[in-house]
């Protein structure tokens, strides 16, 4: 038993937290110095804007990508809207800063775009807003850029005012930056990855627009820009791997459930099996018994005997599993099934050696020669069948034995569950249900073909007591 106190697992998971949190922020910080690295890697060379343009461009479009399928994956409305926020962001900022239409009426519908980004990660912080307001999003975003999009290409010539496009971006990304904050608040609250790590990435890309648009020193922010875009791939990347492992665990806990479901079904299968063949022993009992004579003669008596030990035995059948009530006294069970099954028109003779007791409930054994001489009714017409006990090594051997034409397949594939033969109407179960009974009892069955077939099974003498079975 543990020593720590219940209730101190719950402060420790909340200050793992904070301290996840703080690991993203320092893998932010470095994923940004990289992109530093590679600013001064670039400086002095020819096109050094437009390479870091195209190269953070392509970074969006696989963070984009990747985030577009993990969120299909994963069914998370967060996730979609999430992802939605990253695609505006690639398909609208990102391209025209790499295609280098980042001037005029163009930055103008960048900045509308920037806008809505920040509206779907205001959505993603409570996805309890219906996608009707998502839908406005879209509404808004497509009825700003659409016209000036037209605009800019029906009037290349006319540019708005520098200062206004360059405060409006500002503007833009300075709610996004807050956005973006937001969202890593919520996703600590609420201990979300996700919202925390492109939170952290959108809050770093208004910070990164912000010392571009007042420094003038857009080399700077472009490396701002590429390592926060660095860390949405790392979001996205790191999605994609949760939906694939939560895809896994939900595939292992449907094969678990259609493992129990077809236990179930197993079980079902074996108790109609049961029912059927003790209700076909009582059905051809009551076709005697209809006989006046035969009802007060000695034998009919012993077949009503018979008959209300079946009867009992299904009625146990009906009200579920009983503790086991053994032993079973072999003669006793093998001549009452005897005359059960002569009323069916079996022939059956009954050689017992002695007063041999199996270490098993009697029901279980009657069960078990039950499932044998349906068997021999249903695939030997007409044939003899012998039933034969007696008491070697500590074990009490049967035998039932009939002289028809033996089995259709080898003995290993007959014993398989659903095996039947090419004429036989039954559901390949009795002979599967039986040797599966006896070896739960600790004891041994067999099949042995030649003219005819001869069905083997050793049970536990008293003194060896069988378990009861789970």
């Amino acid at each position: 038993m543990s020593s720590t106190p219940a209730g101190h697992g719950r402060p420790v998971a909340r200050l793992q937290q904070p301290c996840t949190a703080a690991v993203e922020v320092v893998l932010q910080v470095v994923l940004i110095g990289l992109a530093v690295a590679v600013v001064g890697h670039l400086q002095g060379r020819e096109m050094p804007e437009r390479a870091l343009g195209t190269l953070t461009f392509a970074a969006g479009v696989a963070a984009t990508i990747l985030m577009v399928v993990a969120a299909w994956l994963s069914a998370s409305r967060r996730a979609r809207r999430v992802a939605a926020a990253v695609g505006v962001y690639t398909a609208v900022a990102l391209l025209l800063n790499a295609v280098r239409a980042d001037g005029g009426v163009w930055a103008l519908v960048g900045s509308v775009a920037v806008l809505a980004v920040a509206g779907l990660l205001a959505l993603a912080s409570r996805p309890s807003w219906r996608m009707g307001r998502g839908r406005g999003v879209a509404v808004a975003v497509t009825g700003g850029t659409v016209p000036m999009a037209v605009v800019a290409l029906l009037a290349p010539d006319h540019t708005p005012p520098p200062d206004l496009v360059r405060w409006v971006d500002l503007v833009a990304w300075a709610v996004v930056g807050a956005a973006g904050l937001l969202l890593v608040g919520r996703g600590v609250v609420i201990e979300h990855p996700l919202l925390r790590r492109t939170g952290l990435a959108f809050a770093a890309l208004g910070s990164a627009h912000a010392v571009g648009t007042l420094t003038g020193r857009p080399l700077l922010a472009g490396a701002l820009e590429l390592g926060a875009v660095a860390m949405l791939l790392v979001a996205a990347g790191t999605l994609m791997v949760a939906a694939i492992g939560a895809i896994g665990r939900q595939q292992e806990l449907s094969r678990s459930r259609l493992a129990e479901v077809e236990a179930v079904m197993a079980s079902v299968a074996e108790r109609d099996h049961e029912l059927r063949n003790v209700v076909a022993g009582l059905s051809g009992a009551a076709s005697v018994l209809r006989d006046d004579e035969v009802g007060r003669s000695d034998d009919g008596r012993r077949l009503l005997l018979a008959a209300a030990a079946e009867l009992a035995r299904l009625q146990q059948m009906l009200d579920g599993p009983v503790p086991t009530h053994g032993p079973a006294h072999v003669a006793t069970v093998l001549e009452d099934l005897a005359v059960v099954h002569r009323a069916t028109g079996l022939d059956v003779d009954v050689d017992v050696v002695g007063a041999p007791e199996a270490a098993v409930d009697p029901a279980v054994l009657a069960q078990v020669i039950t499932n044998l001489l349906v068997n021999c009714r249903r695939h030997a017409p007409g044939a003899s069948v012998a039933l034969r006990a007696r008491v070697r090594s500590g074990q009490v051997r049967i035998e039932v034995a009939d002289d028809g034409p033996g089995l259709c397949a080898p003995p290993d594939v007959v014993l398989r569950r659903g095996v039947r033969g090419p004429t036989s109407s039954g559901d390949g179960l009795g002979l599967a249900i039986t040797a599966d009974l006896v070896e739960r009892h600790r004891g041994t069955f067999s099949l042995v073909s030649g003219a005819g077939c001869t069905a083997v099974l050793e049970l536990p003498a008293v003194g060896c007591r069988a378990p009861v079975p789970a």
